[in-house]
């Protein structure tokens, strides 16, 4: 016969208290990580790829892939010119190596805004020179925005 009375259910065990930071520590709450268009990698990736375009000698293409901003304050055809004045002075390209990235806040001369500056060393017949390819952000990624060859400084000891 069915008895009256409800079922007993065993009460579960008492946990100790939690971390209150524990919660943010688990697995289930790790920060989604999915596809980073404006990382670091991307970043450098994104320079190298466009000093590869000066070294194969295509200053048009460079134009194209870049920023709208720097579209809109260096006409194409000074874009070139300026490009191939660059490899006339220098010589042939030897060899290039990563130097630094460095964030530029505001800079003069662009828009307000964060910006990147990735510089190379590059070892030219002529000369060794670091390259800087200043990049934004964009919406799909980086940006190239500006590209600067200037002289490395050598060290000067005075012997007396």
């Amino acid at each position: 016969m069915p008895s009256a009375t409800a079922p007993v259910r065993k009460a579960p065990a008492a946990r100790p208290a939690a971390h209150p930071l524990g919660a943010m520590l688990t697995v289930a709450n790790a920060p989604r990580i999915g596809p980073q268009p404006k990382s670091l990698d991307k970043a450098l990736a994104c320079a190298q790829h466009w000093v590869q375009l000066s070294d194969a000698r295509r200053p048009d293409a460079m134009w194209l892939e870049a920023g709208m901003m720097m579209q809109r304050m260096v006409p194409r055809a000074e874009w070139v010119r300026y490009i191939r004045k660059i490899r006339l002075d220098r010589g042939v390209l030897v060899g290039r190596e990563w130097f630094e990235m460095a964030r530029v806040r505001d800079p003069v001369g662009l828009p307000a805004g964060d910006y990147l500056n990735v510089i190379f060393m590059a070892h030219y017949a002529k000369a060794v020179m670091f390259e800087t390819v200043s990049l934004a952000p964009g919406t799909e990624g980086w940006l190239p925005v500006g590209y600067v060859i200037r002289p490395v400084q050598r060290e000067i000891s005075f012997v007396q």
